[in-house]
């Protein structure tokens, strides 16, 4: 590609004070210098804009609007999507950042004409930015893999972290922008699978974004909220497809329930790991006990040992530690 490509990136924010600055700075550290960061401030009420407007580059582009809230998250999204000139566009949330080199490793991805959509691994950290953990962990499967492979994993998992994407304004803009069905607290997923019935996924196998966890994260508060609709999006996306396709991937409508069930089952053990660290013991064998209702065996045992510590009044996380997981001691 030319080496003075513009690439649009899209930051939404609220009530970021605490991180907006290292998101932006994130973004002033790139090797590759020709962007513009269009930061959409959904109506903070904290020192956000005073944060913002201390920086002073030209490629900054600052929009306060009235709080519309999440539920509206797409018309904020698409709000950055016209104000944009370049011919790529990149997501960076206000809360999360980037490494220095995520631009310029990652253009090369659209050499090709018919790739759409790029994106690669990211690391999670806490709200201080420790890095914790980084996902996929088996990333080499997504390598030279069919159109057709990536959809049908696509629909049981959404793999694709917002902040290592980088895609196409064109694609995007021959699909209607960012979507948000009804219910979605995102613009995300739904927007991926749309794109993917467009071209090409290029997978980058390096640490793209940092997706930092904190307390007052949307994800984090509405976490099994979000995975129903997840399903529920996943859902009607793959019931809208033409038989063909239905049979080319090798998906059925049980199948997508069937794993729909064991994602759920994960979900609930993590949440009761939480509120085992939170000392609510009988919340928690609630939820272990849904994780236990049709989940695989592996997850079952986990659930039953979660059981098993909320009696004893302990948490879980010594667990983790012996068996390397991220604790959840640092996810706040």
């Amino acid at each position: 590609m030319k080496n003075d490509i513009l690439v649009s990136i899209i930051t939404p924010t609220y009530n970021h004070e605490k991180f907006i600055g290292h998101c932006i700075e994130s973004v002033l550290a790139q090797t590759y210098p020709h962007w513009e960061q269009i930061i959409i401030d959904d109506g903070s009420t904290d020192r956000t804009k005073e944060i913002v407007t201390q920086y002073n580059d030209d490629r900054i582009k600052y929009v306060k609007q009235d709080n519309i809230g999440i539920w509206r998250l797409h018309e904020t999204y698409n709000k950055a999507l016209d104000i944009s000139q370049g011919s790529l566009i990149a997501v960076l949330e206000g809360d999360d950042f980037w490494p220095p080199d995520k631009l310029e490793r990652q253009l090369p991805a659209f050499d090709k004409p018919d790739v759409v959509l790029s994106w690669g691994k990211f690391a999670h950290t806490n709200k201080n930015g420790k890095i914790l953990d980084t996902n996929p962990k088996d990333f080499r499967w997504f390598e030279h893999r069919s159109r057709d492979e990536v959809l049908r994993k696509l629909l049981l998992q959404n793999f694709i972290t917002a902040c290592t994407v980088m895609c196409r304004k064109e694609a995007l803009l021959s699909i209607g922008g960012f979507h948000q069905p009804s219910q979605a607290l995102y613009v995300d997923y739904p927007t991926w699978l749309e794109l993917s019935l467009v071209g090409e996924f290029k997978p980058v196998n390096e640490v793209l974004g940092y997706y930092r966890r904190h307390e007052g994260q949307i994800s984090f508060i509405w976490m099994m909220e979000m995975e129903k609709v997840y399903h529920q999006c996943a859902m009607s996306f793959f019931q809208r497809l033409p038989e063909t396709t239905k049979t080319r991937i090798g998906l059925s409508t049980q199948k997508l329930n069937d794993e729909y069930r064991y994602i759920t089952a994960d979900m609930y053990f993590y949440s009761g790991r939480r509120k085992l660290v939170g000392r609510q013991w009988s919340e928690a064998r609630n939820d272990f006990g849904q994780a236990m209702h049709q989940s695989t065996p592996f997850i079952q045992a986990k659930a039953f040992a979660g059981i098993v510590c909320s009696y004893m009044k302990l948490d879980m996380e010594w667990i983790a530690f012996l068996m390397g997981i991220p604790q959840l001691y640092d996810l706040g």
